[in-house]
């Protein structure tokens, strides 16, 4: 999968984080919310979570070391049970993030 420019450029990456999302944890597109916790949601794995960056450095093209996913979530909401807390929003603004150059 290669990033669409359009998405990537104009800043609106939900429908590509939507869709890695569904890929990744194999559940329909239209379970798949901005809202959705994906651990208490959608039952992802902490092994999904290094599929899910695989998928965002192939469709954003830049290579993701899987620290820059873990710094990013402690800085935002540091330690503990986050289960209900990393959602796809969170990975929609990190990949925004990551194809900003931040």
């Amino acid at each position: 999968m290669s990033a669409d420019p359009t998405l990537v450029g104009g800043g609106n990456l939900d429908p590509l984080v939507q869709r890695i999302v569904s890929d990744v944890l194999v559940v329909p597109l239209e379970q798949v919310t901005l809202e959705s916790a994906l651990v208490a949601d959608l039952g992802a794995e902490s092994i999904d979570f290094l599929d899910l960056i695989f998928h965002l450095e192939e469709a954003l093209d830049r290579r993701i070391p899987f620290t820059r996913w873990q710094r990013y979530v402690e800085e935002r909401f540091g330690t503990g049970d986050l289960s209900h807390t990393i959602t796809t929003s969170v990975v929609r603004d990190f990949a925004l993030h990551v194809a900003e150059g931040e």
